[in-house]
This record gives structure tokens, C-alpha cells and sequence, in this order.
């Protein structure tokens, strides 16, 4: 481990990364603490607990034991009492600090600009050469992934505009979404996707992640060892939801809107999944649970579900404590399904615009760090996920494919499984395979190369506005640069399309 890293890292941390508000007051506390406090604390807490400890013992244990008890539990009790000091007082200045920061966020003393834009609403007249115009519905599938939510959101303007370019808008029926896909999916929801003028320009949406800031996002929240499972909170990016969804004409384009959204987030106690949904009628998906969000009720009740929701998909373990609602404990969506491919499927989409954020997880093995070694598991966790989704979306066309195949060359089966009970008691899961009614689904997915990642945003560094608007702007470049040739019906494989840095495209069929 190099020394000046780790130090510079520090200094990063504590006076780029985390707001002054709490860096300030806590370096100062802490220096105190060092070079004066604990010396007090010393000289007055921890040698009289020890020699009193050694009185006690003088005075209740015979005079040879005593002796040798006080000679080895003396300094043993002054070195435990020294320890538990050092500690305490870091701990006290940590909670200090963020309460002092918690009050300036509350009170606005730290105000954080958003990008201001009106909602824009962009759909072209009908096209009779449109790639689109065989199909019926369309859905989006939004990953989770931090901060290279970026790479997403390039990719999500890129789409938007391929469809609004062919009229194909209204044809989006279905979002789900996990993480910081949950927070993407808000923009398209609200129609902050298309400048307010030209294309070239900038959104609402790139402007928000060309602007990001983990100090603007995040605050320390109290701590105290065994009362506390989280180190943040997400309160200052719960005042940036309320300044850029809480408007009322953005309000209104959620209220109004009819895509069925799903914001999927794990419930702690029962380890199901869970979703915020706008659907009255969601699908009967097994451990899979649902709160309906009424958009023609109270207007005040659905931002607050809909905010919920979002923080609840966002509420990322263990750095956030445990989202709340209902009397039921969530955490984020891609603990159990980074990927929420089923609802789409489930709602007979038959073209799926899919966004992962994984596109390999290789990376050489930390053998120093616990942090890295669990941050690791984290990662590969949520690339499994991802590739258990696609699985699962292959599963389904060979599913599918099989039942079209059978229906043309040996229709009789199909009656037969449908008539006698015999069969169908004999051979159960293929009278089950027989019964679905799923067709072929047609998949556009795209996707960050890991090294693009490795060299410019990966999940944690919010901090990185810069690489941020690089992310977004060659995912968005790349997709636009294959969604004209794209076959999106009548497909023969799912292939996802890997950017590299640089924006060029490669293609793998086995993701």
C-alpha cells in the first residue's frame, strides 16, 4: 500500500468528496481530540479507572494474589480504558460533524443547483417505413449500478430519440427498473429526456448527471457501533427529487403518464421482491409483491409513493439504513434482481429495449483489503444477476420458439394435452410449457464494456462529473450509431452490442 496514495485518497475524501459542512468540523475535532482531548482524558479517565480498579482488588483479595492481580490487571485495565478512549472521542467527532452538516442541509444554508427545464414531449407523424411498425408494445429495462447509472442515461437519449424520430413513443408501455436505473426511469416518466430546443443541446437529464456531486447526494448520518447498520443518508438527494419531480408540470407529466412502471426493491424481512407500480392490475409473478400507486388519487400520496419507491430501488446496503414504509423494511432492488426483465415479459411486450451495466466482472483478486474484498462480492453479485436475467429472457424464447414449432407441425399434441387429463397428470411440466402463451421477444440491449468503465466511471465514484458526461456521451453517440441498421423484429438471437471508449461496437451472443 503506498503511503502518499493513501493519504492523498484521504485528503480527496475529506475536503473534495464529502461537503465541508461535515470535513470541517470533523478534521478540526478529530486533531483536537489527538493533541489534546485524549491526553486529558487520559490523565483523568483512564489512570484513575485503573488505579481504582487496583484499589478494589488491594482491598478485597488477600496480599500475595493482590499483588500479582494488580501487577498484570493494572495496566491491562489502563490499556482497555486508553482504547475504548481513542475511539469514542473519534466517534463523538464524527456525529458531531454530521449532525452540524445535517442542520445546514436542513435548512437550505447549502443550496445545490438542478438543471431547471420544462418537460418536452417529442413523438414523430406515423411511418410507414418505421422498423417499429410491427410491433405492439414496447419496454425498457433499466440496471442498477451506481454512478454508471451515466452510461444508461446516454443510451436512454439515444433511444428516446430513435423512437420519437419513427413515432414509436406511445408504443413504450413498460418500465422496470432497479437502483439507479429507478432514478433514469424517472426523467423518461416526466419527458426530461429531449432538450427543451434543439437535440444538440442538452437535457434535463444529461445536465443533472453532467452536474452530479456525491457531496450534493449523500450526507453522514449518525453512527454509533452496534445501534447503526448505515454510514449515509440520501436526504440531500431526496431535496434534489423534490426540486426537479416536485414542479407541478413535471408532477403532472408522472400523474399523466401511461407507462406502467415498476421500481423493484427487496424487502428485507421476507427476502421477495417488491415493487412501486402505477399498474392496478400488475402480473402474478411468483415472491413477487406489489404497492400500487394510484395516480388518479391524492396527487400528494403518489409523488411520495413514487419518491419512496425510487429511494427505496436506491437504498444501497450498507452504506444507507433501511427504507420504511408501510411498516415494511426495503433495501435496494438489485440485492435480489439487478435486472427486472420479467415484467416487461410478463406484460407481453414484444420488443424489450434492455440496459445492463455489467459487461464482465473479471478483475484481479485483492488479497489486503476486507472493504475491497466485500465491494468485490458486491460486484459480482450484481453481474450474476444481470446474466440470470438474460438467461432466463433465453429460456423463454426457446420456450416459445418450441410451442410455435409444435403448433405448426403437430397441432393434434397440443389438443391432445389440452383434452386428456391422463396426459396431462403423466406429464405435467410439459402440459405447463404447452399452456403458456408467450411469444418471441424481441431484444435491443446495449451495454458499457468493463474496461470503458475501468478507464472513466465505475459504481461508486459519484464524484466524477467529468467522466460522468463522457459516459453518457459516447453511449449516447454509440446507440444512436446502431439503432438505424438494428433488426428489432423477426430476430434469430439476442445480442447485446459492448462499447468501448473509444465508441466502437462489438457484439456478444452469449451475454
Amino acid at each position: 500500500m503506498n503511503p502518499i496514495s493513501t493519504g492523498l485518497n484521504m485528503f480527496a475524501w475529506l475536503f473534495l468528496r464529502l461537503p465541508l459542512g461535515f470535513s470541517l468540523p470533523f478534521t478540526a475535532m478529530s486533531l483536537g481530540w489527538m493533541f489534546g482531548g485524549f491526553r486529558l482524558a487520559n490523565e483523568h479517565l483512564a489512570a484513575p479507572v485503573a488505579a481504582a480498579v487496583a484499589s478494589f482488588i488491594e482491598s478485597h483479595v488477600p496480599g500475595p494474589i493482590a499483588a500479582v492481580l494488580i501487577s498484570d490487571l493494572e495496566p491491562f485495565v489502563h490499556a482497555l480504558v486508553t482504547i475504548v478512549l481513542f475511539a469514542l472521542g473519534f466517534i463523538a467527532a464524527y456525529n458531531v460533524s454530521a449532525f452540524i452538516n445535517w442542520i445546514l442541509v436542513i435548512l437550505n444554508l447549502k443550496p445545490v443547483s438542478n438543471p431547471e427545464g420544462l418537460p418536452q414531449t417529442a413523438n414523430g407523424a406515423d411511418d410507414a417505413q418505421s422498423p417499429f411498425k410491427n410491433i405492439k408494445q414496447i419496454g425498457i429495462v433499466l440496471a442498477g449500478g451506481g454512478a454508471k447509472g451515466a452510461y444508461q442515461a446516454g443510451a436512454m437519449k439515444a433511444i428516446y430519440r430513435f423512437l420519437a424520430k419513427h413515432g414509436a413513443l406511445t408504443k413504450v408501455q413498460v418500465i422496470s427498473s432497479t437502483s439507479i436505473g429507478s432514478w433514469n426511469a424517472l426523467f423518461w416518466l416526466a419527458n426530461l429526456i429531449k432538450p427543451e430546443k434543439d437535440w444538440a443541446e442538452r437535457s434535463v437529464h444529461e445536465r443533472w448527471w453532467r452536474s452530479i456531486s456525491a457531496k450534493s447526494l449523500t450526507a453522514p448520518s449518525w453512527y454509533v457501533p452496534f445501534f447503526r447498520n448505515a454510514f449515509l443518508s440520501s436526504f440531500p438527494w431526496q431535496q434534489s427529487f423534490d426540486r426537479l419531480f416536485g414542479r407541478p408540470e413535471v408532477r403532472q407529466q408522472l400523474l399523466d403518464s401511461t407507462i406502467h412502471f415498476y421500481l423493484t426493491r427487496s424487502d428485507v424481512r421476507t427476502a421477495q421482491l417488491d415493487c412501486a407500480t402505477n399498474n392496478p392490475n400488475p402480473p402474478k409473478i411468483p415472491r413477487v409483491t406489489y404497492e400500487y400507486l394510484d395516480p388518479h388519487g391524492d396527487q400528494g400520496k403518489f409523488l411520495e409513493g413514487v419518491k419512496a419507491g425510487v429511494f427505496a430501488s436506491m437504498d444501497l446496503p450498507p452504506l444507507f439504513p433501511y427504507a420504511h414504509r408501510n411498516d415494511r423494511y426495503f433495501e435496494d432492488g438489485g440485492v435480489i434482481d439487478n435486472l427486472p426483465i420479467s415484467f416487461p415479459a410478463a406484460e407481453g411486450c414484444d420488443l424489450i429495449f434492455i440496459l445492463p451495466l455489467n459487461s464482465n466482472f473479471e478483475q484481479p483478486p485483492n488479497q489486503r483489503s476486507v472493504l475491497a474484498r466485500l465491494l468485490r462480492v458486491m460486484d459480482v453479485r450484481q453481474g450474476a444477476l444481470e446474466r440470470s436475467g438474460f438467461k432466463m429472457l433465453y429460456l423463454y424464447n426457446e420456450l416459445a420458439a418450441l410451442r410455435r414449432q409444435l403448433a405448426c407441425a403437430a397441432p393434434e399434441v397440443l389438443a391432445a394435452a389440452s383434452v386428456h387429463e391422463e396426459m396431462q397428470h403423466a406429464n405435467a411440466p410439459l402440459n405447463f410449457a404447452l399452456h403458456r402463451r408467450n411469444e418471441l421477444i424481441n431484444v435491443f440491449a446495449i451495454c458499457p464494456l468493463r474496461e470503458f468503465v475501468e478507464e472513466t466511471l465505475d459504481t461508486r465514484e459519484l464524484w466524477k462529473h467529468e467522466e460522468a458526461g463522457i459516459a453518457f456521451e459516447v453511449m449516447a453517440n454509440a446507440t444512436a450509431s446502431v439503432l438505424p441498421d438494428f433488426k428489432f423484429d423477426g430476430q434469430d438471437a439476442v445480442r447485446v452490442a459492448l462499447v468501448s471508449r473509444g465508441g466502437n461496437i462489438t457484439w456478444d451472443e452469449k451475454f
